[in-house]
């Protein structure tokens, strides 16, 4: 049966949803009502929520998964470096469950008892975790503040109470947990979930007017110069940049401090105004802030924060013209990237990336509107990883790591996105994530002029086998070739081609050979050039040399079919060409039949060369690539490079681990 409860601050009544409820807050006089074992009634403080962009509410009904709930508790909290919403739902079957609801990223979470966890000393961010039978790993460490609450809820926590927190995510990113360390309970309280789309969870209305942020933003003044400002209604801000002084203000406190303020004439050259939209996975963006970084080697790189309230925020960074879109992601690489060298193969997403830079990047500059605080100064790490057009991010500000996925963009169509009909500038370099590129032209080319290559190539290897048949062979003592003499006969049959071919034993000498062929009635069909050898080989500083050949082969148009002789003379002679002849034997061989491997190797050439270029084109886009970050510029594929899959601790707890945040309250900047 269900309980009802008096107020004890206004008496009004309130009807328990489920037996399990410890804690309520007022719905008429916002008191914090709550109690203990002894089942004595206790108030706090009223607890007096912030506004907030969530999409769920208080009384909320509709479907997850499947089943029916009502949203029958909520909880706000905050850490350093942002805020999130917890929201407690009685489900139609009778389970309770807790969704957790961050810049619109949702996380569905129940409660598991767990025998043993670690301590939260013993926690580094990166190392393993295993609880309830599935491995973790820590993707963040902070100390969380409950900002306030409404409804009823299963435990007691008033505003202003902090308890330390470790959220652990499996790497794919579909398994998350949270542990909540208690001074009063030796084992932390644990919650583990899985990702949540906004399909799973259906809204049967939308957020009423009452509980809804006004159409109207707020107006304020900033604390630094006093010029009035208007912070956006439709999401959540906690720190704002005054557009005519640069302060960064501090919209977390009631007093709206001032964090940092940005350089004077400071140009940022950005390429997209605030509130400027886009179309983007056909939703549209807005640009809600802008941030300038640099290296530690000074160089720059733009980045845009981009809105939609259903979807939440995108990235854009830009670096040189060049364009990449990121998107955040709960998937981790299987090991930390931070310390592996350029090229280093790592798994992520489901893909093989490649390691391209890392180091730390410092906010110089930021305006606009953002949901964590940001102030100029601010540094992290980074580690990019690119499998083009592919981009895979990691970063940390040292408690907290969190991933982005994303794909490169040309200019031109990010300029088409954002609607300009002008020329998109032209981009410098080449960036990590672009793609080569190749017309269809290009590649028809490339594919026909690689296949015909490859043709020729067979004919090379088939004709080198095609030597013909003998139809002439003899020998000659110098006595007869160095004059004029005719060789024996020799028919001549079917085949286009013959060769002559002519050797001799030759040492530190030479021969060279005029030949024509005669017909039966001594007629001279043709000449053939007989071709010249040389050989020679000797000693210098002790080591052997030689140079020449002793055989030369030379190709003629037979002639027609019938019987046919040769008149041959030669000239010889050995050492530097003033001596006389040795006396070697000349032998000459005559074949018909033979192909011609030299017009196969001609046109193996002529079809290899565009895809030989184009290979060369590609070689020379990825030197470019790497130039940046290789200090030998090797641009080899390298496939022996090492590749990681395992799990590993990381080496220092000053340097980011492996593995990124999850759902609780991941707000913090967003660099390169």
């Amino acid at each position: 049966m269900s309980r009802l409860l008096r107020c004890p601050n206004c008496g009004g009544e309130h009807q328990l949803a489920n037996p399990g409820i410890t804690m309520i807050v007022c719905h008429y006089c916002q008191t914090t009502v709550y109690w203990g074992e002894d089942a004595v009634l206790k108030t706090g403080g009223q607890s007096i929520l912030p506004e907030s962009d969530a999409r769920l509410y208080l009384h909320a009904t509709g479907k997850l998964s499947g089943t029916g709930y009502q949203v029958i508790g909520h909880l706000h909290y905050a850490h350093d470096r942002g805020s999130w919403d917890e929201w407690y739902l009685q489900l139609d079957d009778g389970r309770v469950a807790w969704v957790s609801e961050d810049e619109r990223k949702l996380t569905l979470e129940m409660a598991q008892q767990v025998q043993q966890a670690p301590a939260v000393s013993q926690l580094v961010v990166g190392a393993g975790a295993l609880i309830a039978d599935t491995q973790f790993t820590v993707r963040e460490l902070g100390v969380a503040e409950c900002r306030g609450g409404e409804g009823q809820l299963p435990f007691a926590i008033l505003p202003g109470e902090r308890y330390t927190y470790a959220d652990i995510a499996s790497l794919d990113g579909q398994h998350f947990a949270t542990l909540e360390y208690d001074e009063n309970r030796s084992v932390p309280t644990c919650y583990v979930g899985r990702t949540l789309s906004h399909s799973e969870l259906t809204i049967d209305d939308e957020k009423p007017p009452s509980t809804a942020a006004g159409h109207q933003g707020q107006h304020i003044e900033c604390s630094n110069c006093k010029g009035p400002l208007e912070i956006p209604h439709d999401r959540e801000v906690q720190t704002q940049v005054c557009e005519y002084c640069g302060a960064q203000l501090d919209l977390t406190s009631a007093e709206r401090k001032v964090l940092g303020v940005n350089p004077s004439d400071f140009e940022a050259g950005f390429n997209f105004e605030i509130g400027e939209a886009a179309n983007f996975y056909g939703a549209r963006y807005e640009v809600c802030g802008r941030m300038v970084y640099t290296d530690g080697e000074g160089y720059r790189s733009r980045e845009y924060l981009l809105f939609e309230k259903n979807s939440g925020y995108l990235w854009l960074a830009e670096e040189n013209g060049h364009y990449v879109l990121n998107r955040p992601t709960q998937q981790a690489p299987s090991v930390s990237p931070f310390r592996l060298a350029p090229k280093t193969s790592v798994s992520a997403a489901g893909k093989r990336f490649r390691v391209y830079e890392s180091g730390t990047s410092e906010l110089i500059y930021v305006d606009g509107a953002l949901p964590w605080l940001a102030r100029v100064g601010d540094s992290f790490y980074y580690a990019d990883l690119i499998a083009p057009p592919q981009m895979f991010c990691a970063e940390s500000d040292g408690d907290e790591i969190e991933y982005f996925h994303g794909r490169y963009m040309p200019a031109p169509e990010v300029w088409t996105a954002f609607g300009k009909s002008d020329l998109a500038p032209r981009p410098w370099g080449v960036h990590g994530a672009q793609p080569f590129q190749r017309s269809g032209i290009a590649k028809l080319l490339m594919a026909v002029g690689a296949l015909f290559a490859v043709i020729n190539l067979g004919f090379v290897f088939w004709s080198a086998g095609k030597s013909g048949h003998v139809v002439y062979q003899q020998t000659f003592p110098p006595s007869r070739y160095l004059n004029e003499t005719v060789s024996a006969p020799f028919e001549v049959k079917g085949g286009n081609v013959m060769a002559m071919r002519i050797s001799a034993p030759l040492s530190n000498s030479w021969i060279a050979l005029d030949a024509a062929v005669v017909d039966d009635k001594d007629r001279v069909i043709m000449e053939v050039d007989g071709g010249e050898i040389s050989y020679y080989s000797g000693y210098s500083g002790g080591e052997h040399w030689s140079e020449g050949r002793t055989r030369s082969t030379n190709y003629f148009k037979a002639p027609q079919p019938g019987n046919y002789r040769l008149i041959i003379k030669a000239s010889a002679g050995h050492g530097d060409f003033n001596g006389g002849p040795r006396g070697e034997p000349l032998s000459i061989r005559i074949t018909q039949g033979a192909v011609l491997s030299r017009y196969f190797v001609t046109a193996f050439v002529i079809c290899a060369l565009f895809p030989v270029f184009e290979w060369l084109r590609r070689r020379l886009f990825e030197k470019r690539r790497w130039a940046a970050v290789l200090d030998d510029d090797d641009d080899d594929d390298d496939d022996d490079q090492p590749s990681y899959t395992a799990i590993s601790r990381p080496s220092s707890p000053s340097v980011p681990g492996s593995w990124g945040s999850s759902g609780g309250g991941s707000d913090w900047t967003k660099g390169s």
